[in-house]
């Protein structure tokens, strides 16, 4: 294995904790429940004075970036509103090499608090990703260009009710009571239909001096704590996975980044503690994992070579003591190439043949490369074997941070292990073969790296891994989730949350 297959972790760390608080937001009156609702038309400033806030962005206690939001009163056409303007960046180094990754972002509301118009672009050294839309009646007429390939969706608002921009969508709000709770909506580019966040504010508090109100968020099993005044201004925000918001002056928060990198390694930081080393994984054929920081249900079922343990055989055959926490015990097998078939594969299957707008297997080039590397071969899986021989061979190896999609990929024939498998999944649904991303864990050199792979059904699910150049995926790859589009964020929640201990390891004889 080399280091290029290791960075799906800043991927879906980085997503998932930026794109989650950066993202558009629509918030949507819920039923009263801890003493009310949280009424946006109610809730909003009422009044349209320029507000602008600076903050400082950490990770693990180390500052990578900052970010700004702020609130401009604006008249476009001759309809008076306020536009809401982000900007950010992140600064790190992937194993030395340094990174970084801007967002800009802004939107136009109407006087009634209504979304008319927003665009934002999130880009890195490797990627360039701009989503922009618009209102039309109820419906956002959303588009996302990722630079090779453009998709547009029509978006309904679910709510009918306040969009806000911002780092934090607590800048725009006041006279939040303890006990208020409702729901938050982002438009994600990776979603393209909004995405619910749920919150409650919690508990009245201190910080630096100020009366506070403490507010949690959930989105897909994470949850954020903002701490934040009465009148709306954020002055921290916490996330489990690491992620860490400042209110700082400007000059403070835009200190150490822009041309300083920190010493700050991401990809160093992301692994999973393993117990013991892992030798010949070529002969690895079956493994049993104590895996802590998740239980039963957070992990993929549906993968024939990964089972879960009853969790009764941990003190029966392994061990006394019971870990705090979640926890459960896997078993992993080394799957083996499946006897050739003429089969049809199932239709609940037919989702994974279909496109997306990551995932462009509708794309002329990307059908014209895939029945040319798979010539006159007619077997589904001697054609996954080709196509895994051939992105291996054809992608330069090279750590990068963004969503980039198939074409993209197609077009710079380089990446790391996410590239490879979008374009892999491209190429094998152009063919009419289920395909679906995975991403999960793998060994490597005594610890565990969050990593994707491509799955391909062939009388049931089989793993592929072109980053790596194995066609059947050894032992040690365990998924945790389908790694498609806005599934990607799920990814989060287990960041910094795992620890593995190796029960049983067999080799073959």
């Amino acid at each position: 294995m080399r280091v290029w297959a290791r960075s799906l972790a800043v991927d879906g760390l980085i997503m998932a904790g930026w794109l989650a608080a950066v993202g558009t937001v629509l918030l949507h009156e819920r039923g009263a429940v801890f003493g009310g609702a949280v009424n946006p038309l109610l809730s909003l400033r009422a009044t349209l004075e320029v507000n602008e806030q600076w903050f400082g962005l950490y990770y693990q206690g180390q500052k990578i970036g900052y970010a700004q939001t702020t609130l401009i009163p604006e008249e476009r056409e001759g309809v008076p509103g306020v536009a809401m303007v982000d900007r950010g960046r992140l600064s790190f180094t992937l194993l030395g090499i340094p990174q970084r990754l801007d967002l800009f972002a802004r939107a136009f509301l109407d006087a009634d608090w209504r979304l008319q118009q927003f665009s934002a672009e999130l880009r890195s050294d490797a990627y360039r990703l701009q989503w922009s839309g618009e209102r039309r009646g109820d419906v956002l007429l959303m588009t996302v260009d990722t630079g090779e390939g453009r998709h547009t969706a029509r978006v309904r608002d679910p709510g009918g009710g306040a969009l806000v921009v911002g780092l934090s969508p607590w800048t725009a709000f006041h006279r939040l009571q303890v006990g208020q709770w409702g729901r938050v909506w982002i438009l994600s580019p990776l979603a393209l239909s909004p995405e619910e966040i749920s919150f409650h504010v919690r508990e009245h508090g201190r910080m630096d001096g100020h009366d506070v109100l403490v507010i949690d968020t959930d989105f897909r099993g994470m949850t954020t704590t903002s701490w934040v005044t009465p009148d709306g201004e954020v002055l921290r925000e916490e996330s489990p996975i690491g992620w860490e918001l400042i209110r700082e002056p400007q000059a403070q928060a835009l200190a150490t980044t822009g041309a300083t990198t920190p010493a700050l390694d991401l990809l160093s930081t992301l692994a999973v503690p393993i117990d013991r080393t892992l030798e010949d994984l070529e002969r690895v054929t079956r493994l049993v994992w104590l895996v802590e920081g998740a239980d039963a249900d957070d992990v993929m079922r549906e993968r024939p070579w990964q089972a879960v343990v009853p969790p009764e055989q941990l003190t029966v055959r392994y061990r006394t003591d019971v870990p705090e926490g979640p926890w459960c015990l896997i078993e992993l097998r080394r799957p083996t190439p499946p006897a050739p078939t003429d089969a049809s594969p199932p239709t609940w299957t037919q989702r994974y043949q279909r496109p997306s707008p990551f995932v462009q297997s509708e794309d002329a080039r990307v059908q014209a490369l895939a029945r040319r590397i798979v010539g006159t071969i007619r077997d589904p899986w001697q054609q996954a074997v080709a196509l895994t021989q051939w992105v291996h061979r054809a992608l330069a190896k090279r750590l990068t941070v963004g969503l980039p999609s198939a074409v993209d990929v197609l077009v710079s024939k380089s990446g790391d292990c996410h590239e490879h498998t979008i374009l892999w999944t491209a190429l094998a649904r152009s063919l009419g073969l289920p395909t679906r991303m995975v991403a999960g864990l793998v060994y490597y050199d005594g610890r565990l790296y969050y990593h994707a792979w491509p799955e391909v059904w062939v009388d049931g699910w089989l793993p592929a891994d072109p980053t790596l150049g194995q066609v059947l995926a050894d032992a040690t790859h365990l998924g945790l989730i389908e790694a498609e589009n806005e599934h990607l964020l799920s990814l989060g929640q287990f960041v910094g949350q795992l620890r593995v201990t190796v029960l049983e390891v067999e080799h073959e004889k």
